[in-house]
């Protein structure tokens, strides 16, 4: 089905309201936006709106959408049968807004989708609140200012968007939400999904441009760079038996011989490379052999802090959809999980593999000669030692101190460090306090996001360490070191960006 080109926007009416209480409204919406054709996304969309309670959809009718323009403009603008250059978006209210749109409550507020003039493919930019599924996950997301008929409205979200199956398709697509998100969460420049495209042209091509056949993994690298990122690629444990072996780590003097960084070093399971990353604002590509998503969210297990649930955002299926087992998708396209694109900045040139191998191996050092009643030497004899790796913005790590329970003189070491504009951050975890839901991180490495990669020991790039009653400093021009030496040392809580 196609709509009569003067049918998609019926009258000159700013919005119009639907009370989404009434049986049947739903399925009607979709049926129109869809083109009786079906769209999973937007059926997924429904049916998180669903879970939220929503009560009322606002239709703006005449939307001008960015993106939308920048594609029509390039590609569905040149087609014979037109298409609007105008979009609808809808407004999703958890209580019951007037028809005269007289009173819209930001509280009520729960995110917007953008409906293009397409039928089976009309899912276009998508911000909607997580579903309550992902109450207490980690998330990449970040806030959005919306203005509605003079109301301004705010929504917290991971942006989503599908393909049109023409001039878009799914590697594009991931490439566009990992970039809003930036653009959100991370201040980069706002890049609509025609500048997506023409980024991602040329090189080593899988099929046809326009009409788009797809991209190569390579494409992918070079439309990111050349949009403001910094990506890297990782190869991802094939097999669950690969997985496992990845997951016993040796002690990192011997996985870095000579304290020299090694490009995999560090490398953990499926589940750990990709939680760094998510851990950090920096959602995660992966690309199988036909398809591509993006790693959204991820929770551990309430009983076992071993098992992680992971969430994706897939511009063919819908926003925050729950993967149980990565190697036991039930979809063809899902299968299997290959490689990750790793979304970092531009001024983040070590990788969360290389910081956390620092980390490890500074704290594998400290253990040798800590004493027995410190926390991190207790959790490392228990068995329940682990590590927690993020990057995050030197300002936002040091404004958060005070909130998480860090010793005063501690906070105070680090309040005065001179530190470069992004840190990797290694905690070190005590898995007992974090099944129990207490304070966790008893140490943490703090690491240059811009320290060299090949021409430096592994631990130069280490810039301040805390790991049971020492921590200290390191000035990063005349090397002067501060120590400091503490009598109580303590569970505090993590610094990771977003949910604590």
């Amino acid at each position: 089905m196609t709509w009569p080109f003067l049918a998609w926007s019926p009258d000159d009416s700013a919005g119009a309201v639907y009370d989404v209480t009434v049986p049947g409204t739903w399925d009607e919406l979709v049926e129109f936006y869809a083109g009786g054709a079906g769209s999973r996304p937007l059926e997924r969309i429904v049916e998180i709106a669903r879970g939220h309670g929503v009560r009322s959809v606002v239709v703006e009718q005449r939307y001008l959408d960015p993106d939308w323009r920048s594609e029509h403009g390039a590609f569905h603008g040149r087609l014979f049968r037109r298409h609007p250059s105008v979009c609808h978006r809808w407004h999703l209210f958890t209580d019951d807004v007037p028809a005269d749109l007289s009173a819209l409550r930001p509280e009520a507020y729960r995110g917007y989708v953008v409906l293009r003039p397409l039928p089976s493919t009309p899912v276009g930019r998508t911000m909607i609140a997580p579903p309550a599924g992902l109450e207490g996950a980690i998330r990449c997301e970040a806030t959005e200012r919306v203005s509605l008929f003079g109301t301004p409205l705010w929504i917290t979200a991971m942006p989503f968007l599908s393909q049109d199956a023409e001039y878009l398709r799914c590697a594009h697509a991931t490439l566009w939400m990992v970039l809003r998100h930036a653009h959100l969460a991370h201040g980069l420049a706002r890049r609509l999904t025609a500048e997506v495209h023409d980024a991602a042209l040329g090189g080593v091509i899988v099929g046809r441009q326009v009409p788009s056949e797809g991209l190569s993994v390579q494409q992918m690298l070079s439309g990111a760079t050349r949009l403001g990122l910094s990506p890297g690629l990782m190869h991802l444990p094939a097999t669950p038996e690969e997985d496992a072996a990845a997951d016993t780590v040796a002690e990192p003097a011997d996985v870095v011989p000579g304290g020299r960084a090694d490009p995999q070093a560090g490398r953990l399971s499926l589940r750990a490379v990709l939680c760094r990353y998510v851990n950090s604002q920096l959602p995660p590509l992966v690309i199988s052999s036909s398809h591509a998503w993006v790693v959204v969210a991820y929770r551990r297990g309430p009983g076992d802090d071993r098992r992680v649930t992971l969430w994706r955002h897939d511009d063919a299926r819908g926003p925050y959809l729950e993967v149980d087992d990565p190697f036991a998708e039930p979809e063809d396209a899902h299968r299997p999980w290959q490689t990750a694109i790793l979304p970092l900045l531009p001024a983040i040139y070590v990788t969360a593999e290389r910081a956390e191998a620092a980390g490890r191996l500074w704290f594998a050092g400290y253990l040798r000669g800590a004493e027995d009643d410190e926390p991190v030497a207790r959790a490392a004899a228990a068995g329940e030692l682990t590590f927690r790796t993020f990057v995050v913005r030197s300002d936002e790590y040091l404004e958060g101190l005070w909130a998480r329970g860090v010793d005063p003189a501690l906070a105070d070491l680090y309040r005065l460090a001179a530190l470069p504009e992004h840190l990797w951050v290694v905690e070190a975890v005590d898995r007992a306090a974090r099944r129990e839901g207490r304070p966790d991180v008893v140490g943490e490495a703090l690491v240059d996001a811009t320290a060299s990669t090949h021409h430096e020991p592994l631990q130069e790039g280490l810039v301040a360490l805390h790991g049971g009653r020492l921590a200290h400093r390191i000035g990063p021009d005349h090397g002067t070191r501060r120590e400091l030496l503490l009598t109580d040392p303590g569970h505090y809580r993590t610094g990771r960006p977003g949910r604590r």
